[in-house]
C-alpha cells in the first residue's frame, strides 16, 4: 500500500510538473519544441494512470479496445467527414496511419479513463455515472478545440474553423459504449491520478486559449 500511495505521489507531482512547465514554454519559450512532445506526454499519462492495473486482464482489455474504437472512429472521421465532421490532423501528434496520429488512439485511452474513473466515485446510478462521463469528456474537448489548430494539432474545414456541434455530437455517440463498458463492468482506475489529471488538463488548455 506504501508503495502505491508514494508512485501515486510522485505521478501528481510529474502530471502538475509537465503541464505547468508545458503551458509556459508553449505561450514563452519554445511553443514547436514543447509542442512535439505531445505524444511522449501522452504516452507518459496513459502508462502513469494504468501501472498498477497492468495484471488486470479486463482492464487491459479495455485499454485495447478504447484504443482501437476511439482510433478507428477517427480514421473513418478524417477520411469521410461522416464523423466528427471535416476535418484533418496536423504535425504535433507525429507518425500517421491513415491520416490519423497513432497517438490519437493513447489520448481516446487517457481522456476515457480520467473521466470514466471519476464519474465512477459519483454516488447515483450507473447510467448517470456514463452521462457525467461523457459530460466531462465533452468539456475537456470544448476547451480543446479552440488551441488545436493554434499548436497544429488538428483543424476542421482547411480554415480553423470552430468545431461544429456535431463534433460534440458524434464524440458523444462514440463515448458511449466506452463508458458504458467501464462503468458497468466497475473498471475504474485511480481516482486521485485522474482527478489531477483532469483539473491539470483544463488549466492548461484554459492558458493556451491566450495564445
Amino acid at each position: 500500500m506504501q508503495n502505491n500511495n508514494s508512485f501515486a505521489l510522485y505521478s501528481i507531482i510529474v502530471i502538475w510538473a509537465f503541464q505547468i512547465f508545458g503551458a509556459i514554454g508553449i505561450l514563452f519559450w519554445d511553443r514547436q519544441w514543447f509542442t512535439s512532445i505531445t505524444p511522449f506526454t501522452l504516452l507518459l499519462y496513459c502508462l502513469i494512470l494504468s501501472y498498477n492495473d497492468w495484471g488486470d486482464r479486463k482492464k487491459m482489455f479495455l485499454l485495447v479496445f478504447i484504443f482501437l474504437w476511439g482510433f478507428a472512429s477517427e480514421v473513418i472521421g478524417v477520411n469521410t467527414g461522416l464523423i466528427f465532421g471535416s476535418y484533418q490532423y496536423g504535425e504535433t501528434l507525429g507518425l500517421k496511419i491513415a491520416n490519423v496520429p497513432i497517438v490519437i488512439g493513447i489520448n481516446w485511452i487517457v481522456v476515457t479513463l480520467i473521466c470514466g474513473t471519476i464519474a465512477f466515485r459519483i454516488k447515483t446510478s450507473s447510467y448517470i455515472k456514463v452521462f457525467i462521463a461523457i459530460s466531462l469528456m465533452l468539456f475537456l474537448d470544448f476547451l480543446i478545440e479552440p488551441v488545436a489548430p493554434k499548436i497544429d494539432m488538428w483543424s476542421f474545414d482547411h480554415d480553423n474553423s470552430p468545431a461544429p456541434l456535431s463534433n460534440y455530437i458524434t464524440w458523444a455517440l462514440v463515448a458511449l459504449p466506452l463508458q458504458s463498458y467501464l462503468i458497468y463492468n466497475k473498471l475504474s482506475f485511480n481516482f486521485y491520478l485522474s482527478l489531477n489529471l483532469y483539473v491539470s488538463q483544463i488549466l492548461f488548455f484554459a492558458a493556451l486559449s491566450f495564445i
